[in-house]
């Protein structure tokens, strides 16, 4: 089962930061102890400091395959330490090899960051978010901006509990899920989507019969609901298509706002797209 505690999602948020902040530390490390050696006369064997590019290249390299989009320039930079620093050289000729191949990882990393996407969505699935979801996604960015990452985990937290048929889990977190963010209009339409969503998932763990009255959505919120509000007067399809569209739009709060749990919620993106077909 999923497990997707704050905690360990921080956890492995801080260590893809550790591991971002190594490349510039090992490979400028380096740098600067073949400098210190050359200024304080010490015959030092370049082999030493050029161990530290090598390091970064590798760190490099792995931040690159955690991605969903793979930087071939990144993935191969391990490949061009070795070539560069495996063979004996002079040494000041060395140390201004150093110094440009560590600016060249820290350009290459900044690169990656930026262009590349965060570090954890491919490796776990060996996909991207794609499809009518990714357009939904896209298209409801802006709106969800406000919503704050304590929120935006609360919802990511409900979406997989319920994609995984947990639903009396799913059901106590929407009972302490509260929206919290700079609109409130959009919290408001959050909240609503939770407590949609714990109607249906004390339904569905209970096994009670279907509520003669249930929460829905109003005219005003289908400019953001993924499906069109059923408005023939039948309340099997009415029930469920709130539903759906209350998950959806979890799930996009959720990825617009808390990018640590875009792995787990990656991994239940096959879940996502089967509501938006149903």
């Amino acid at each position: 089962m999923t497990d997707i505690s704050q905690e360990e999602t921080r956890t492995a948020y801080r260590y893809n930061r550790w591991l971002e902040i190594a490349v510039p530390f090992f490979s400028f490390g380096g740098a600067l102890i073949a400098i210190l050696s050359e200024m304080q006369g010490i015959s030092l064997d370049l082999h030493i400091p050029a161990l530290g590019s090598v390091l970064a290249s590798f760190v490099l390299a792995y931040l690159a395959w955690i991605r969903p989009k793979k930087d071939i320039v990144a993935l191969s930079t391990p490949i061009y330490s070795i070539i560069f620093f495996v063979a004996p050289t002079d040494i000041s000729t060395g140390i201004v090899l150093l110094v440009l191949y560590a600016v060249s990882l820290t350009l290459l990393l900044v690169r990656l960051k930026y262009r590349f996407g965060q570090p954890g969505t491919a490796v776990a699935m060996g996909k991207e978010l794609g499809g009518t979801l990714k357009t939904y996604i896209e298209q409801t960015r802006d709106a969800f901006r406000g919503i704050s990452p304590e929120t935006a985990h609360c919802a990511a937290a409900v979406f997989v509990r319920f994609a995984e048929g947990n639903y009396e889990d799913a059901e106590q977190r929407c009972k302490t899920a509260a929206g919290s963010g700079e609109d409130p209009d959009m919290v408001n339409l959050l909240n609503r989507a939770f407590s949609i969503i714990r109607e249906h998932s004390t339904h569905l763990h209970t096994s009670f019969p279907r509520p003669l009255a249930y929460l829905t959505f109003s005219e005003k919120d289908s400019p953001l609901l993924a499906k069109p509000l059923v408005t023939a007067d039948d309340d099997e399809t009415e029930f469920y298509a709130a539903l759906d569209n209350a998950l959806l739009l979890v799930y996009s709060a959720a990825w617009n706002n808390s990018e640590q749990d875009r792995p787990h919620l990656l991994a239940c993106q096959a879940f996502a797209q089967k509501l938006l077909s149903s």
